[in-house]
């Protein structure tokens, strides 16, 4: 493994600017963390647009990497052994004949095939809507309407079919609009009153729970606490997190997992996150798949223990196909 090119691919171009992540500093903090684990090991890990590859010479013109805390520009061409995919869910079918071509000289992961079907809300909602909220596809202010009429929960949960971070995402009463906030089309959920992770939140939380995978693989759990007078458990909505040990994690969400895991398991070695609510009775609620899990709340929850278990255990699954 030693002696080997990552190449953490990304949209937008930002060459120009002093240093990368300037208006997302903590994840800046987060991948520099995981830049300086790979040196450990001996691996050079590189940062660069998609925009900047060559698929001639199968390499990136231009790249950023991370040495001796600072960022530098790489102005000769970089060859990867493996693309980690980092760019946005909505872009996949854009940019899936580029992936593709790259898997024809290196691996890619997560598998452009497995990112353009899982990105997507919808898609995640046909394929595990046994273990998911009751959920509705709508496409205009008609069907919307129409919508609320058959949800029977108070309040709903509606959410464009790519986004993340909940910054696509509204909650609240059947009198909601459209209109300024969100973009059709919209998955429309009911919604699961919560009552934390049974036996582990405190009581009064909006707590999920997120369990973290590396090729079908649990490596760590974490919670997601969401701040006093919000719904949203999202860590770039002011939520707080704490880790969950594998002794807290309740059997149900385990199980449920398991059942989405089957399903997952026609794709090897890609890495992921399932995240789920309980409800009122402590019966876990599949609200989301991410197929980009980031390093974030790993940098900040994690221990010395956990970092150095997940961080090897992707950069083995890099490197599973090379071996």
């Amino acid at each position: 493994m030693a002696g080997k090119n990552i190449v953490i691919i990304y949209g937008g171009d930002d060459w120009s600017v002093e240093t990368p992540f300037k208006d997302s500093p903590e994840t800046g903090r987060s991948f520099e963390d995981f830049y300086a684990y790979a040196k450990q090991r001996g691996i050079s890990t590189y940062r660069a647009s998609i925009d900047w590859y060559d698929d001639t010479s199968g390499t990136f013109l231009k790249a950023w990497t991370f040495d001796e805390n600072t960022w530098v520009h790489i102005e000769q061409p970089v060859r990867p052994d493996v693309v980690f995919d980092k760019t946005a869910g909505k872009r996949d079918y854009a940019l899936f004949d580029t992936k593709r071509s790259m898997l024809e000289k290196f691996p890619v992961v997560n598998s452009p095939l497995f990112r353009t079907q899982f990105d997507n809300k919808l898609s995640q909602y046909l394929a595990f809507s046994d273990f998911m909220p009751v959920s509705f596809l709508t496409e205009d202010d008609v069907q919307l309407a129409a919508t609320f009429e058959k949800i029977r929960t108070e309040k709903v949960v509606m959410k464009e079919v790519y986004g993340s971070g909940g910054k696509e995402v509204t909650i609240g009463g059947k009198s909601l609009t459209t209109k300024g906030t969100l973009t059709y089309p919209l998955l429309v959920q009911e919604f699961v009153e919560t009552a934390g992770i049974p036996r582990f939140s405190n009581p009064g939380d909006i707590a999920d729970l997120r369990l973290v995978y590396v090729s079908g693989k649990l490596v760590y759990a974490l919670s997601r606490i969401a701040k006093r007078g919000s719904l949203f458990t999202n860590f770039h909505q002011g939520a707080s997190a704490v880790l969950v040990p594998a002794d807290k994690i309740p059997e149900a969400a385990l199980q449920a997992a398991e059942g989405i895991n089957k399903k997952l398991s026609l794709f090897d070695n890609i890495n992921y996150s399932l995240d789920f609510m309980f409800d009122t009775d402590g019966c876990p609620v599949f609200i989301e798949m991410n197929t980009t899990p980031g390093f974030d709340l790993l940098r900040i929850v994690g221990t010395p223990e956990i970092k150095e278990r997940y961080y090897s255990e992707l950069l083995d699954s890099f490197f599973k196909k090379n071996a």
